[in-house]
């Protein structure tokens, strides 16, 4: 071999020993900012979706109220109409009767209720889907948004169609009293529950 031809081998030596550091350093610089970039990624992912976390934990914790209050006024509604048609009916069913006009006045109320329910409900069911989203799916989680979606109409006695006045009003008080307790079992319960599994999951601030 010349010496030129081990001259020349030798340069491209000498090349190739500077050119691996900045391929290498290159490669390892490249590879250090996709790795940084994604974690970084994964970090605004992560902080959003705690974000969107209590977002939904938030709107849950309100409609809470809201929900009960719904429930409450329009079964009450429904109470005062059976109650003001039945002093009607015991008056004799006149044409022309305040009683008559209260019973309907309020039948309207309940009706228009249902409507507001429906509404309510609607909001309520789409951030429980949220909430199966953004939580982690356990048995414990479905069953408890379950609670929530099955929500059913409640049931409220006829008021007597015999005694005295007296004994009318306190059908309507007592049917009054235990509507209360029943929209906090039936409707605030489940709710509650769900609330408080979700607290559990959420992350400390």
């Amino acid at each position: 071999m010349s010496d030129d031809a081990t001259k020349k081998r030798w340069y491209d030596f000498l090349a190739l020993d500077k050119i691996l550091p900045v391929i290498l350093g290159g490669v390892l610089a490249i590879g250090a900012s996709y790795f940084t970039t994604k974690f970084q990624m994964s970090s605004q992912l992560h902080l959003q979706k705690v974000v969107e976390q209590r977002r939904v934990f938030a709107r849950i914790m309100g409609r809470k109220f809201t929900t009960k209050q719904l429930y409450v006024s329009r079964y009450e509604a429904r109470i005062f109409s059976d109650y003001h048609e039945e002093r009607w009916r015991r008056s004799g069913a006149p044409k022309n009767s305040l009683d008559l006009q209260e019973s309907q006045r309020w039948m309207h109320r309940s009706e228009d209720l249902v409507f507001e329910i429906v509404k309510n409900n609607q909001a309520l069911f789409e951030d429980i889907a949220t909430v199966r989203a953004l939580f982690p799916d356990t048995p414990r989680l479905r069953e408890l948004c379950d609670n929530v979606y099955n929500f059913h109409a409640l049931w409220t006695a006829e008021p007597p169609h015999d005694g005295s006045d007296q004994k009318l009003i306190q059908w309507k008080e007592e049917a009054d009293r235990q509507l209360q307790a029943v929209v906090d079992r039936d409707y605030g319960k489940p709710i509650d529950e769900l609330v408080g599994f979700l607290m559990q999951q959420l992350p400390p601030d």
